[in-house]
């Protein structure tokens, strides 16, 4: 008896051995059919020619993966080509020596650009009292936390207004402060070091739905 219940179970083992077995070449020839299907050439057109047929198309393995690797290309080619959108983060030009947003009605505006031309500094000017410019007070006001004209930019960075500028003219920082972040990194270590420090006037504070003050 007891030999009897080894032999079946031995035939059992080797019967589901087989039958896995089975399985696993069924599954291989499976597999082999429906890559040669999709990648083999004379299966390709001859799918081709049975969608035709029935009004469709039909696009191989091979030429998805090609078609797929084109766009990818085109779009890092349109990334590479395509500079990036740069923001415009607040009034001051770092390429521009000097800027002045005042009013030409003001005497402290008058005196920052007569105190610039006495430098002969280069500057860029912007009227405040143009209609078109009015719309910037609020925004000066808000970026440089000034609230009184002009409003004085060097290479980009806020110093103040006119005290400020006639500050760092007397403290002899008027060069230093108009050099390119470039003619600084090439410059003595001791004008390496020379920190321009933001004046902004706020004796007189204005509120914010109304035109800052003159200096």
């Amino acid at each position: 008896m007891a030999e009897t219940e080894s032999w079946k179970k031995k035939a059992t083992a080797r019967v589901m051995h087989a039958l896995n077995r089975a399985d696993e070449i069924g599954g291989e020839v499976r597999d082999y059919i429906q890559d040669k299907v999709v990648t083999d050439q004379r299966y390709v057109a001859a799918r081709k020619r049975i969608a035709k047929l029935f009004g469709r198309g039909y696009e191989s393995k091979t030429e998805a993966t090609a078609k797929a690797k084109v766009v990818a290309e085109q779009k890092a080619a349109v990334a590479a080509t395509t500079p990036a959108k740069v923001d415009n983060v607040g009034f001051g030009d770092p390429s521009i020596k000097a800027q002045i947003y005042g009013r030409k009605s003001c005497p402290w505006t008058g005196r920052a650009i007569t105190l610039l031309e006495k430098h002969k500094v280069d500057y860029d000017f912007v009227d405040l009292d143009d209609p078109e410019q009015e719309p910037k007070l609020v925004k000066l006001s808000n970026e440089t936390k000034q609230h009184t004209v002009p409003f004085v930019y060097l290479r980009g960075q806020f110093v103040g207004g006119f005290n400020a500028l006639s500050e760092i003219e007397r403290l002899g920082q008027l060069d230093v402060a108009l050099m390119s972040k470039e003619e600084r990194a090439n410059a003595p270590a001791h004008l390496r070091s020379v920190e321009i420090v933001p004046r902004p006037n706020t004796d007189e504070v204005a509120p914010a739905d109304q035109t800052p003050s003159a200096e």
